[in-house]
């Protein structure tokens, strides 16, 4: 892989696309089984407690100037415990892009690609994907920063459109009796938006990292107004009872939109079509990542990281082909959003507190010289 430089700037599409993949046609249904019409107090909830992840992730990263995220736990946790560690996170992140790709394919085959076998979606997806990764993090950047307005654009009108289905009593009354379950509907609000993380396994090719924090807040905050926007919007249009038992919400508030001329008679479908884009992103740079992880656990030099990449193939497809079904695939994608709460508040304070000791022993023994 080329290692591009990257602009400053550039991490504006790259947090705010990773935020926004998968999850965003499907998230809405989680929430609603849990919080039920407070979902959208739930993903402003799920929102904040972003912030306080993001903020020890993003210290993490500026302690550690140069390294990407495995490879600051290879110099902060050693050489074997820190191999060890990268393990669990390694099969998290794999695992999570193939149920995202298989997530997707049934929303192409549900929505566009009605006659296609899913095999061949599936398949299809993840060439073109690994096609893109292993030409670099420049690449997949440059990807980003084209498509980018487009989903962002869609995902605006989108809202803006269902504003005609809109109906007040379908929040009301806000957090009677819900309070419990409305704090609890946080936890997968903030699994939907986790996808920020990825900047972790970037910033070491941003040419001046100091600059890129403005950038990061500003894709951080677009992705998670879109979040909570797009959430409210749903439970105004719908009843949390229907939204449980919907697949893709987004899609659907796009299908129940009336709109005259022949432009918008299928406006799902051509959601969906926007947002191949916006999954491509997502998915190509937690693909680059788990292949930044298969290198520095192995030690395969970055000339050999375009074979990692292929190496991905029968992997990501093998994960593809495991769900049986629709509902299976979905629900399972909604269990991995949620344990990025462990690696959020468990993994990540960790290795923050143990650069912090490492830190602190290098500057005493450098005293006492």
């Amino acid at each position: 892989m080329e290692n591009n430089r990257l602009l400053p700037v550039q991490m504006l599409p790259i947090v705010s696309s990773t935020m926004m993949g998968v999850s965003i046609l499907t998230f809405q249904r989680n929430l609603a089984s849990i919080a039920k019409h407070d979902a959208w107090i739930s993903m402003f909830l799920g929102t904040i407690v972003g912030v306080i992840s993001a903020v020890l992730l993003y210290n993490l990263i500026r302690l550690n100037p140069g390294l990407d995220f495995a490879e600051i736990v290879i110099a902060q946790a050693g050489n074997w415990v820190g191999r060890l560690l990268i393990i669990p996170i390694m099969a998290y992140i794999l695992i999570d892009m193939g149920l995202s790709l298989r997530v997707f394919s049934f929303a192409l085959k549900n929505f566009l690609l009605d006659r296609t076998p899913i095999f061949v979606i599936s398949l299809v997806l993840i060439i073109f994907l690994l096609a893109i990764v292993a030409k670099g993090i420049g690449a997949i950047a440059g990807v980003a920063d084209i498509l980018y307005p487009f989903f962002v654009i869609s995902l605006i009108l989108l809202i803006a459109l269902s504003s005609t289905e809109f109906r007040k009593f379908h929040i009301m009354p806000v957090l009677h009796n819900n309070m419990l379950n409305t704090v609890k509907g946080s936890l997968p609000a903030f699994g939907a938006i986790s996808g920020y993380s990825s900047f972790s396994y970037v910033m070491k090719y941003i040419n001046e990292p100091k600059k890129a924090f403005k950038w990061f807040c500003a894709g951080f905050c677009i992705s998670s107004i879109l979040y909570i926007v797009l959430t409210l919007a749903t439970v105004l249009s719908f009843v949390p009872e229907l939204i449980e038992r919907i697949s893709f919400p987004t899609l659907f508030l796009s299908k129940s939109i009336e709109v005259g001329g022949s432009f918008f008679e299928r406006l799902e479908a051509f959601m969906v079509l926007i947002w191949v884009p916006a999954v491509f992103t997502s998915v190509g740079i937690y693909t680059f990542a788990s292949v930044r992880n298969f290198c520095v656990l192995f030690s395969i030099k970055p000339k050999h990281e375009k074979y990692v990449t292929y190496a991905h193939i029968p992997l990501l497809l093998a994960i593809t082909l495991y769900p049986k079904n629709q509902l299976q695939a979905t629900n399972l994608m909604d269990i991995f959003d949620t344990l990025a709460l462990i690696f959020s508040f468990g993994f990540v304070p960790l290795i923050l507190l143990l650069t912090l000791i490492n830190k602190r022993r290098k500057a005493k023994n450098e005293s006492k010289k």
